[in-house]
């Protein structure tokens, strides 16, 4: 079962880049803030532009954050969160996006 719902609302988008917390790293953008009353559980959005490449590298480096994040919301309280992936980060392993992203939720 999954750990997170999807974030699809264009001002629920907008509302998190401008009031969430932002860590940047090498591969990835992410915005979080602390979930707001009525949420059931982690609602999440990952970002893949397509600057990324063509739609079977975007669709894979979006399923890879998608599992990323399935493992890491374990270990976290319910949040808000948007990941949006840099070009770089259609080339980085799997291993190198996980560490980015756990350290990024579970390191703080």
């Amino acid at each position: 079962m999954r750990r997170f719902a999807s974030l699809h609302r264009q001002a629920d988008l907008a509302r998190l880049r401008r009031q969430g917390q932002r860590i940047s790293t090498r591969n990835l953008t992410i915005y979080r803030s602390d979930a707001v009353d009525g949420d059931p559980s982690s609602l999440v959005c990952v970002t893949v532009n397509k600057s990324i490449g063509k739609a079977v590298a975007r669709n894979k480096l979006r399923r890879r954050l998608k599992a990323i994040v399935h493992e890491t919301l374990e270990r976290c309280e319910p949040l808000r969160l948007l990941i949006v992936a840099r070009p770089a980060a259609a080339q980085a392993r799997f291993a190198d996006l996980r560490a980015e992203v756990t350290s990024a939720l579970v390191g703080e």
